[in-house]
């Protein structure tokens, strides 16, 4: 006997449609219970509860910020090995998806029945299958071609076999071309403006396409970039297989989707027309302190209601900012001088052109080398050769806005307190120490100067301090984020926002994709790609180009997990035996910057230095110091293959 269990609406998020069945039969479609159509469709509130637990069930970013970046060249975990891997997020989980199908079925049931009108059927079905889209764009962009389940399956139920419930994977290009015409469907049913600002509209519908369909044009056009092996059985049936003659018609898509959310006039870039820096970095500070809608096409709040409602950034700030977080607790997200040197100068407060980024540390000017291990290279430096400033947060000054407002850096102002980071001195006749035994001060003139930047335990790195017993709450980098702390007070139940989509987004997308492609208004392209600068400050124009595109997407989106996928989908993250043919990713090491007070002078000055970090070096746990990524790693392992009878990947 089959025993369905009634669905109740609730206040909360319901745990999903779930009931028991004599026979469970465990496939891809997960449990095959049914829920009364009746039960789901009696009331309007029953309908939102049903829907509010369908987006909570789409894989963006969990219950907290996530930190995708972190393990791409721009972060690294503060106190561990330098890594190198893709973080980009994938999904399976056609419980969630029968769940989303179920729902768009019971709507017609509900139109029938008068419980909804014409107009909120047609919304409440735009939501759904905006995020049915949503995860299938999850799961193609990770595995490849997909089994495509677009209803419930539940005429397939057969109590015997259930044959039906093997859904053969289509190919690549076929589950590409599903997902971009779901979220058309979407956008098409979609209002253009909704009740709530966190559920989706027509326009974040097309920025989901948008972001789709360059995705798909740059796997298109670069797939051979890292191409799986072709006696793979899943290539062979073109289940993970794309082809440059897929682009342009991928690209075309991403131009009329982003320009439509363009044209519309619905968003526009919080802070877009800063009159100063000092006004660009209020602005950008601001946004991601609460959630602004008017740049916000898709994210999550974290303001509840719930005062212990928590966004996971809790302990991200440095260890003088971050307390009850003992051992290795504090400052558990480390940025790197990879990321620093990408953010541009101002030529002066008075003149917002841009200069090149990279921080200046030798006389000569020459920035290419660094120090592969500085404990030990130190003493044979001659600090002659390193450029002076006057104080140690000198170097970030006239950086970007957008590094100022999302950055913490040596020298930096955080929550009413300097922030030190710095890993040794110089000393009277001109020896360097670079992570001393020690933090004894060291006087000169009126001024007592230590080692590590504050008195005793005051100081947020290096960890290299060897007689600190606290030393593992330090980091092995000089730089943390910033962009989503409180910038207040410490505070174990942090809500600042997280955006999925934001208008910026929307803009560097059409500007890649036209640039890419040719397609599209270069000249509305070139004004995209300078609205992003100049929201930050800058007052001049670049040309449009990729090169230019991809910097933004760097600065712009820095710990919101862009990077990883730009990386990902340009099928360019670094490999030795590929690095001579691109750029995004090629560079083989993660570097920090080691400021150092110099006390050879006349008076105090600073110099730094370009490293790899402690822990790229033989002192710790024996690091091999190469980061490649291999082409295989672009598709994930299919779960449960054998079980759901569909082809595996990377065989």
């Amino acid at each position: 006997m089959k025993r369905v269990f009634k669905y109740i609406a609730l206040s909360v998020l319901c745990a999903g449609l779930a009931c028991s069945c004599d026979k469970f039969f465990d496939t891809m479609e997960g449990d095959l219970s049914k829920v009364s159509a009746e039960d789901m469709v009696a009331t309007q509130s029953g309908l939102l509860s049903l829907l509010a637990n369908l987006y909570n069930g789409m894989p963006d970013n969990g219950s907290s910020i996530s930190t995708g970046d972190l393990n791409q060249l721009f972060g690294n975990g503060p106190r561990s090995t330098p890594s190198y891997y893709s973080t980009t997020s994938g999904f399976w989980d056609y419980k969630e998806i029968r769940a989303i199908n179920k729902f768009i079925e019971a709507l017609e049931s509900a139109l029938e029945k008068g419980v909804v009108d014409e107009p909120t059927k047609k919304a409440f079905e735009g939501e759904a299958l905006f995020i049915r889209a949503y995860c299938y764009f999850a799961m193609v962009r990770v595995y490849g071609g997909i089994p495509i389940v677009d209803h419930s399956l539940d005429e397939a139920y057969d109590g015997g076999e259930n044959e039906g419930l093997y859904v053969a994977r289509s190919t690549e290009k076929e589950s590409w071309d599903w997902v971009l015409a779901q979220f058309q469907q979407a956008a098409d049913l979609l209002p253009a403006s909704q009740p709530e600002e966190m559920r989706v509209n027509k326009y974040t519908a097309l920025g989901m396409k948008a972001r789709a369909a360059l995705w798909a044009a740059s796997e298109s056009k670069y797939w051979n970039r890292a191409p799986i092996n072709s006696g793979y059985n899943a290539v062979q049936k073109k289940l993970t297989y794309m082809e440059a003659s897929y682009a342009d018609a991928y690209y075309a898509q991403a131009v009329a989707a982003a320009e439509e959310v363009i044209k519309s006039g619905a968003y526009k870039l919080y802070g877009e027309a800063p009159s100063s820096i000092n006004a660009a970095i209020e602005n950008l500070t601001e946004m991601f302190q609460s959630y602004k809608k008017e740049e916000g096409l898709l994210g999550r709040s974290f303001v509840s209601g719930d005062p212990e409602t928590n966004n996971g950034v809790n302990n991200w700030g440095p260890n003088q900012c971050v307390t009850g977080y003992a051992g290795t607790g504090a400052g558990s997200y480390s940025l790197t001088l990879n990321l620093a040197d990408e953010y541009d100068y101002y030529v002066s407060t008075g003149n917002r052109s841009h200069l090149d980024g990279k921080i200046q540390t030798l006389v000569s000017g020459d920035e290419n080398a660094y120090l592969n291990d500085a404990e030990e290279e130190a003493s044979r430096l001659n600090v002659a050769d390193y450029k002076k400033y006057d104080a140690v947060q000198d170097p970030f000054l006239l950086k970007d806005a957008r590094f100022q407002a999302w950055i913490i850096y040596p020298g930096a102002t955080f929550r009413d307190v300097l922030i030190h980071m710095q890993g040794g001195y110089v000393d009277t006749d001109g020896t360097m120490h670079v992570y001393p035994d020690n933090n004894d001060g060291i006087q000169k003139g009126w001024t007592t100067y230590y080692p590590y930047g504050g008195q005793g335990e005051n100081n947020s790195a290096f960890y290299r301090l060897k007689t600190d017993v606290n030393s593992n709450n330090r980091s092995f980098y000089c730089f943390t984020p910033r962009k989503y702390l409180d910038q207040k007070a410490n505070n174990n139940y942090t809500q600042t926002p997280w955006y999925d989509l934001r208008y910026a987004e929307v803009l560097l997308t059409y500007a890649e994709a036209v640039a890419e492609s040719g397609q599209g208004d270069r000249t509305l392209a070139e004004r995209c790609l300078n609205d992003v600068r100049h929201r930050a400050g800058f007052t001049d124009d670049i040309t449009l180009s990729v090169e230019n595109v991809l910097h933004e997407w760097k600065v712009e989106f820095a710990m919101e997990n862009k990077w990883s996928n730009v990386l990902y989908r340009r099928r360019a993250f670094y490999n030795p035996d590929n690095a001579p043919t691109y750029e995004e990713g090629a560079v083989g090491h993660k570097l920090t910057l080691i400021p150092l007070v110099d006390l050879s002078g006349p008076s105090a000055k600073y110099i730094f230095l370009r490293a790899l970090p402690y822990s790229a070096t033989s002192h710790f746990n024996n690091y091999s110091g190469q980061l490649r990524f291999m082409p295989e790693q672009y598709y994930g392992a299919i779960p449960n293959y054998v079980k759901n009878r569909i082809d595996e990947n990377n065989k």
